[in-house]
């Protein structure tokens, strides 16, 4: 009997340890989680302490990049600023995640333009042949459009409301700021929602990822509410007021890039002064180049998403849907959208194009 009672105690004594252990380890694994979440927003307030930069550096308008070097048919064709006063400002904005990058790739090709940024010449260059479009002034007035978040790169609610209502360190005068001229810049927001988590995770790497356990918990949560809330309303704001300007799709862009293109470029009035409208050569080069990996993740880690978040993004399709239809611009289009739900029926995508 005593022996059956020792060895029940010692068995108790067992699993009581490794509860304890499995409890330690679980709370261990919670703890790296948030430093990582937490990292993650240290890094943004660092970069984007200033929402709205003017850069300190003088605009050379001689100053050059060769964006398809190696390119026998393409490699002459340059990249370099407008002359000074010479274009207005026109801001490319667009939630993080948006492929914004890329998109900017595809203008400074076809036009021969730099994109500025409206967060600072300590952004990287948007391609590894050379670049210096970030480091343009904001009144140079040299760039044919300006990169701009306005206000998005945070990851809670509160820092986003706080940030976009602040009339000091991120302007609301924005939309005046550039006359009420843009281009909104739209991508389907469960894409947005792992790519901007991954540049989170990553220390704002534009390659970089994150695993699979930092798309659980409580963070995540978090993560997802806020760009369901900030996606939806971001485009809203530019969608009321921009007067002079249109929007463009991502997935457009993608699926048919030289339309897509043409059609922001008029929106922009561009008109290419050599050979109007566009240079057929520069498009040829722009589209025979538009895979380049400079700034592409070759990995981009999903994980299924719950109902609850998947119902507030599809809440916030919703809600933009419905606003550029009142404005009568083009909408969202659904219809290339993975929205990663084998149940989705093709009536219930119907209820978002109408």
């Amino acid at each position: 009997m005593t022996n059956v009672r020792r060895f029940l105690n010692l068995v108790c004594a067992s699993m009581v340890g490794l509860l304890l252990m499995a409890i330690t380890s679980f709370l261990y694994s919670l703890h790296v989680l948030e430093l990582r979440w937490m990292s993650s927003l240290l890094a943004v307030a660092d970069v984007r302490r200033d929402q709205f930069s003017f850069a300190a550096h003088p605009v050379n308008v001689e100053t050059t990049s060769y964006p398809w070097v190696g390119d026998p048919t393409c490699q002459h064709h340059a990249v370099q600023f407008a002359k000074n006063k010479s274009r207005p400002k026109w801001a490319l904005t667009s939630f993080p995640g948006s492929g914004v990058t890329w998109t900017r790739q595809l203008i400074e090709g076809v036009t021969g333009i730099y994109t500025g940024t409206a967060h600072g010449s300590n952004e990287p260059p948007i391609v590894s042949t050379g670049h210096y479009g970030n480091w343009a002034d904001l009144d140079c007035d040299c760039t044919i459009l300006i990169k701009d978040h306005d206000g998005t790169s945070a990851n809670n609610i509160l820092d986003y409301l706080e940030t976009t209502s602040n009339l000091t360190s991120n302007p609301a005068w924005r939309e005046d700021y550039y006359q009420h001229r843009g281009i909104l810049l739209i991508r389907n927001p469960i894409d947005t929602l792992f790519t901007y988590a991954h540049y989170l995770l990553s220390g704002n790497d534009q390659k970089g990822t994150g695993t699979p356990e930092d798309f659980t918990g409580p963070h995540w949560d978090v993560h997802v509410d806020y760009v369901a809330f900030a996606w939806a309303d971001h485009a809203e704001r530019w969608i009321q007021n921009i007067k002079e300007g249109t929007v463009v799709f991502y997935e457009r862009l993608l699926q048919d890039t030289e339309n897509e293109l043409r059609r922001l470029l008029k929106a922009i009035h561009f008109t290419d002064p050599n050979r109007p409208p566009v240079d057929p050569e520069r498009m040829r080069c722009t589209l025979q180049h538009k895979n380049r990996s400079d700034r592409k993740r070759t990995k981009k880690l999903t994980v299924p998403l719950s109902s609850k978040h998947y119902a507030k993004l599809m809440s916030s399709i919703d809600k933009v849907q419905r606003m550029l239809l009142k404005k009568g611009w083009p909408p969202l289009p659904i219809d290339l959208y993975d929205l990663r739900k084998p149940d989705v029926t093709p009536a219930a995508l119907q209820h978002f194009k109408e």
